[in-house]
């Protein structure tokens, strides 16, 4: 009996404008068989982990939880520094909070239907917070589970970059044709990975887009298989992010030390938590006082673009509170050595000597306009052919998107129904 299955990858750090002819030959032609959404936003901050919670959940971090790829949490006298990416911090969160992610996500609101699979080659915080409380099957080098976190005991042998991808989508692939599941997400390290490595514009760059684009392929005719035994199959192709290229490496919790607010370089009452071209800077003990004082003085130097603290946090989306300062690097006008626009500084805890490394390769995770200018195109009922959508859209409309096409209530979200705003939206026929 057949019915209606969304499927949708995620090509990790991917950006409209590398989307052409020449370099993505597939979601070129995928942009023209379906809509463009030339105007798609990323959250704050633009990263990873935070990201693919909200394209789970449809809802901004204050809603879901998940502040960013790097958190603060308490300890006495102070912030203790987490990795949210790491494998160990997903029973970190549920221990410190009590819960998960606060909103479902699209694998626990299809488990009455036919169920979810996600098969992702990004980082293990990345995968599991997009299924926070474990309802799909899930693919993953650090586990593979059934509904429940249940192992399988099959052994995903991934890493980050094309060969691991490669081998993730082979297995979604199997999977999607095995189960035909209501919802199904691929999510590739590719471009991410190379992006941060290399120079944008550079030739291991564009040989990951390559790459990226030839599995996008791959799962472009699983779908049709699918549509041919009469499943109305909603495809998205997408990605959590944009990129902008390294300017220089800031080490801002050595600077906020340097600059007296912290009385030992690595003492706990003042813990910056890095979001690449943006940062979380958590004050406890003896600095809680000092969150003011440090907040006019982070606005007076030249890495800063902008300092956000209270209910500007939660009109960005982001969750406040009374011992954070968030920052976005400085944004620079120009293009890197390979001429592609979009420059920002990057923020680190310490290193002073990352900067020389890192120049000119990708980042994100603050607010520039190439960082939160992500990848979205959707072919299927309701997307006519052709048309680019120049309106803002966002990357929290892909969940209510894809439980629109599958029927079931649009609840708890704060993005909307894609399918339910073209009507009044400005179209152009795509390029």
């Amino acid at each position: 009996m057949t019915h209606r299955i969304a499927v949708t990858i995620m090509c990790d750090g991917n950006r409209p404008d590398f989307v052409t002819n020449e370099t993505t030959p597939v979601m070129a032609a995928l942009k023209r068989a379906g809509i463009w959404f030339a105007n798609q936003r990323g959250i704050f901050p633009s990263a990873t982990r935070a990201s693919s919670a909200s394209i789970a959940t449809g809802c901004h971090p204050l809603a879901h939880g998940l502040r960013g790829n790097s958190m603060g949490l308490p300890i006495e006298g102070g912030f203790e520094f987490h990795d949210a990416g790491k494998p160990e911090f997903f029973d970190t969160f549920r221990r410190h909070y009590g819960r998960m992610l606060a909103r479902p996500s699209v694998s626990e609101r299809v488990a009455g239907l036919h169920g979810a699979i996600i098969a992702s080659n990004a980082s293990p915080g990345a995968a599991f917070f997009h299924d926070s409380y474990s309802h799909a099957n899930m693919y993953h080098r650090e586990l593979c589970y059934a509904p429940g976190r249940i192992p399988t005991g099959e052994v995903m042998k991934t890493a980050a970059g094309h060969e691991g991808d490669a081998i993730a989508t082979r297995r979604f692939i199997e999977a999607l044709l095995e189960k035909r599941p209501s919802s199904a997400t691929l999510w590739l390290s590719e471009p991410d990975k190379s992006m941060h490595a290399a120079p944008l514009g550079s030739d291991v760059h564009l040989e990951a887009l390559a790459g990226a684009d030839r599995l996008v392929g791959q799962v472009a005719e699983a779908v049709e298989r699918l549509r041919d035994e009469g499943h109305e199959v909603l495809f998205i192709v997408g990605s959590d992010h944009g990129h902008e290229s390294v300017t220089e490496a800031i080490p801002v919790e050595r600077r906020l030390f340097e600059a007296g607010f912290k009385s030992s370089i690595d003492g706990p009452e003042i813990v910056v938590a890095p979001q690449g071209c943006a940062a979380f800077i958590h004050f406890g003990g003896e600095a809680s006082t000092r969150r003011i004082e440090a907040a006019d003085w982070l606005r007076q130097q030249s890495w800063v673009e902008e300092v956000f603290m209270g209910e500007d946090l939660a009109k960005l989306g982001q969750i406040p509170g009374d011992d954070l300062i968030a920052i976005d690097m400085a944004k620079t006008e120009g293009a890197n050595i390979n001429g592609v626009p979009g420059l920002s500084a990057m923020a680190v805890r310490f290193d002073e000597e990352i900067g020389e490394v890192r120049r000119d390769c990708g980042m994100h995770g603050g607010r520039g306009r190439y960082e939160t200018n992500p990848v979205l195109m959707i072919v299927g009922v309701g997307f006519e052919a052709g048309l680019e959508v120049s309106d803002e859209s966002s990357i929290t409309d892909i969940a209510p998107s894809i439980i629109r096409h599958l029927g079931l209530p649009e609840t708890d979200m704060d993005g909307k129904a894609l399918q339910a705003d073209l009507s009044r939206i400005q179209v152009a026929m795509a390029g």
